[in-house]
């Protein structure tokens, strides 16, 4: 089992992105709030926020981690590790591209470089 954390797992994301990728894809808000939290509990129970950081930094040729913060982690990854996360939430694939959009959006506000994510895979993932 998961540690109990005390942040709520969409304390990443801004009430306006959320609102303006629903607005914008074929998914309700509602919807997307309900798999953008999904997901944030599922990195959570395993292996665990800092954990997978921590793996992703070690693993890759370029440190992933473009901006931190006591709430968040912003990272830049390659796109496979969408295809991992939708193994693991049940979700459609217009879901998936409404989730990695609001990633993407959400971590374009949070970067001042954000060169990287024109390549790469948004992740943010709320810290516990």
């Amino acid at each position: 089992m998961g540690m109990t954390s005390t942040r709520d797992p969409l304390a990443a994301f801004d009430d306006d992105t959320i609102e303006t990728v629903a607005a914008t894809t074929d998914v309700d808000e509602k919807r997307l709030r309900d798999v953008a939290r999904a997901h944030q509990d599922g990195v959570r129970d395993l292996p665990g926020v800092d954990d997978i950081v921590y793996e992703w930094r070690n693993q890759f040729h370029q440190d992933p981690l473009l901006h931190r913060t006591d709430a968040i982690y912003v990272l830049a990854l390659q796109d496979h590790v969408w295809t991992e996360f939708g193994e693991q939430l049940d979700a459609t694939d217009t879901e998936l591209d409404a989730l990695q959009l609001l990633h993407d959006q959400q971590a374009r506000s949070l970067v001042s470089d954000s060169s990287r994510l024109d390549t790469d895979a948004a992740v943010i993932l709320a810290r516990p």
